[in-house]
This record gives structure tokens, sequence and C-alpha cells, in this order.
């Protein structure tokens, strides 16, 4: 169930949490970006980048990610009404008070509470005759819960729902509060990003002569990682903090292995990551695969994966500061070599 991110009552959010919807904030990661298309809307979040999965080391970076809610100039011919330029706030107030709050009554009286009171009319007007440009806005969300982006929530009965948030209000032109991000979108967008390598094996033994980097058939091939951070070092774990820049939000992502799979049609095993580090002659004790049988039938070798699979959970904060987490969906890291296996024909004679 996806949480949605309550806010304070207060026209504080353009301090709450600052995203830049400008694309050169940052070096931009994959993911799309500021339209409703695929998976729906989305924008472009500037963030820091921080911990051992994070691309290039960390920095500053843009990212995509849905918002809760966020601010459009007020469109009332979309909502059946008449096409009101939204940034001539006398024309705004005219039409609103006359035609459409009048007909907020009986069962329908709630709907008004979506609308700030008449001296917030005035307010735009009077704004505007000093020299403001002046924008009305509406929220605009693709779940019905507008609250994580009102200015105020009315608490009303329980029959009206209990709570009603205001949706229609003024702001200086393009001033208006920046989108509502989601902790949980921003830690999925992290995990989406985070450097995981595909697992790089080398082993031994490795025959020379006409057999050539073959192993043995029963005797114990020993396997290991070449690049130590593809199984998250001897713990098994990576990292990675997204910070919104100039905000309250983050998310941070830690992604664990048990170790590495080493799979082939005749032997495989399962080695936790401090096993996977160990090379060759480093130790009594490694990753070793016996493969039961010689490679015929198969050119190269068998086919042998390598792979990790990766759980992934994650921490935050809204920007109100309540503490969030929980589970991610879990990452998976392959790769393949070929392993040739060598028979050795042997005759012992018993003396006579």
């Amino acid at each position: 169930m996806r949480r949605m991110i309550r806010t304070g009552a207060a026209l504080g959010l353009t301090a709450a949490v600052s995203l830049s919807l400008l694309v050169g904030a940052g070096a931009e990661l994959p993911g799309g970006g500021g339209d409703s298309d695929g998976d729906g809307y989305t924008v472009a979040v500037s963030v820091d980048l921080s911990g051992d999965g994070a691309p290039g080391g960390g920095g500053s970076y843009t990212v995509h990610v849905p918002p809760v809610c966020w601010w459009v100039p007020l469109d009332l011919a979309a909502m059946g009404w008449a096409d009101i330029d939204p940034s001539d706030p006398g024309a705004i107030k005219e039409y609103v008070t006359e035609n459409i709050l009048p007909g907020y009554t009986g069962h329908a009286a709630s709907g008004r509470h979506a609308w700030p009171d008449v001296d917030v009319f005035d307010e735009a007007i009077e704004r505007y005759e000093n020299g403001d440009s002046i924008t009305w806005y509406q929220i605009a969300s693709e779940s019905p819960d507008a609250k994580p982006c009102s200015p105020h929530v009315h608490d009303v009965s329980d029959d009206l729902g209990n709570e009603i948030p205001v949706r229609y209000t003024f702001f200086v032109t393009g001033s208006q509060p920046e989108p509502v991000i989601d902790p949980e979108d921003l830690a999925e967008a992290a995990r989406d990003v985070m450097v995981i390598d595909e697992p790089e094996v080398d082993r031994n033994p490795k025959m020379a002569g006409s057999s050539a980097g073959a192993t043995l058939v029963n005797i114990a091939t020993w396997f290991w990682v070449t690049n130590p951070d593809s199984v998250g070092g001897p713990d098994g774990e990576r990292t990675i903090r997204a910070d919104v820049a100039g905000g309250d939000v983050w998310a941070e992502v830690t992604a664990r292995t048990g170790g590495l799979s080493i799979a082939s049609p005749s032997g495989s095993v399962f080695c936790e990551p401090s096993l996977a580090l160990i090379e060759w002659g480093d130790a009594d004790e490694g990753c070793t695969v016996t493969f039961r049988r010689a490679s015929i039938g198969y050119a190269n070798g068998y086919p042998v994966t390598a792979s990790t699979e990766w759980s992934a959970t994650w921490e935050g904060q809204t920007q109100d500061g309540d503490a969030v987490g929980g589970e991610l969906d879990p990452l998976s890291r392959d790769s393949e070599v070929f392993v040739p296996v060598a028979e050795i024909q042997s005759i012992v004679r018993g003396l006579l």
C-alpha cells in the first residue's frame, strides 16, 4: 500500500522540499521524467547521492520520481466552468464568488472548503495592483488525496470525510510550492541507480598444454571474485543514500547478499561473501566446485553462471520529519564464463 505524506497546515511548503525542475542541476540519471506517459507523471529531482553504492562515488544528480501532488495553473474551463485567465485575480474573484461558491449549498456545502476565504481573493488583487505577477493555482494529483500539498486542511464531520483540503490558492507567478515527494519513491529511484557490479570470477586449476585452461573431473575447482564490491565485500552489503537538495526528505537503501552462486550443468555451489573473496593459495578453505564429468559436448566448456541475489530495504524521512521505511524489490546480478573440464585416464599396475 502506498503511503501519502501528510504536511502541515501552513503555506511554508516551499521550504519543506526543494526540488529542481531543471535537468541541468546535476548529472542526469536514467528514468524518464516530466510527462504523463508510460508509468505516469514524473518530475526531475535534484539529489545528493552518497554511500558505497552511489554512482561515480556520489555527488549531485538528477533523478526522476512520481510526485504525490503538485501545483498547476488554475483551469476553470477544464472543470466545466468559464475560461478565465488564472493570471487575472480580479476576473478569478468575480467568477468564483458569483458563479461557483454560491452553488455549494445543502449536501454540496462541503465543496466550499476547497476554496480559500474571500479575503485571500482580495489579497491576490491587492498584490496584483501593487505590481506583483499573480497566478491562481490548483493542486494536481494522480491520487484522490490532495492533503500533502494543501496550504490548509479543514476538519469536518465524519459524514463529510473528516478532512477537506484547500485545493485552490494564488502564488506569485512561478513561485508555487515544489511537488511533494514520497521518500519511498525516492528510495526506489536510488535503488534503480545503485552500483552493484556483475561478479567477475577467476579459478584454479587451469591446465596447460593440449588442455589449456581446463580444470579436472573430481578435482575441487577454486573460484573467487576479482571485483570484491560485486559481493558487497566480506559483509555482503552495499548502501546508497539520496538527500533531496535543500530539503528534509531523504531515503537510504541497503542491499544485502548472502553470497555468490556458482552454477553449471555438472556442479554448483553457493558461498558466503567472505569465502567468495578468498583467492586460491591464500587459505585452506575457499569457494570450490567439483565437476563430476568432463565437458564433452560443450565446445567451449561448461557454461558457468556466477550470480548474486540482493535483498533491499530502505529507511528515510518525510518532509514533516517522520521516520519511514520498508522493503523494496530485490536485485540480482550475474555473469557467465565457460569452463572446460578434462578427464585424466590413468592405469594402476599391481606388483607381481
